[in-house]
């Protein structure tokens, strides 16, 4: 039997069944049948460490505008809606070359995933502004000028 790793962490699986499904020993995910990716984390590179190493880049936040261009051209190129958007593919995308902030700049800005495929794919009128924009209109951030 080839070995198998899991999704989110890339933990070896070396007893795992594609029919039956089974448990990362790593970070404890009930991987389901058919799940499991047959790459190690060299080749690939999973959600959950990703986040965490984008969180710990200490990145600087980027303009909104910026960002939900580069969100939605790469939705685009994947071919599903923005709201749809994997983090895996937005990374794979501007490692290939798509011009637009890194995973750390776009979780620096909206502090989640979720919340930025959210603002991006929300209509102008009706999308929430990021606590970053916030707190710089509200003039906490250092260099804010407390004007919009």
């Amino acid at each position: 039997m080839s070995l198998s790793f899991c999704p989110h962490c890339g933990g070896e699986l070396p007893a795992h069944d594609h029919a039956t499904g089974g448990r990362c020993r790593a970070c404890r995910l009930v991987v389901g049948p058919g799940r499991a990716r047959a790459a190690s984390l060299a080749d690939v590179r999973t959600g959950g460490f990703m986040a965490n190493a984008a969180r710990r880049e200490d990145a600087e936040p980027v303009d909104e505008e910026a960002a939900f261009v580069a969100l939605r051209a790469v939705a685009a190129e994947v071919g599903c809606t923005v709201e749809r958007l994997r983090m895996t593919d937005y990374d794979k995308a501007v490692r290939d070359g798509v011009d637009g902030p890194s995973v750390a700049q776009v979780l620096a800005t909206f502090d989640t995933w979720k919340a930025a495929r959210a603002a991006a794919g929300a209509p102008r009128a009706r999308r929430q502004r990021s606590r970053h924009a916030a707190a710089t209109d509200a003039g906490a951030l250092p260099g804010a000028t407390g004007a919009a």
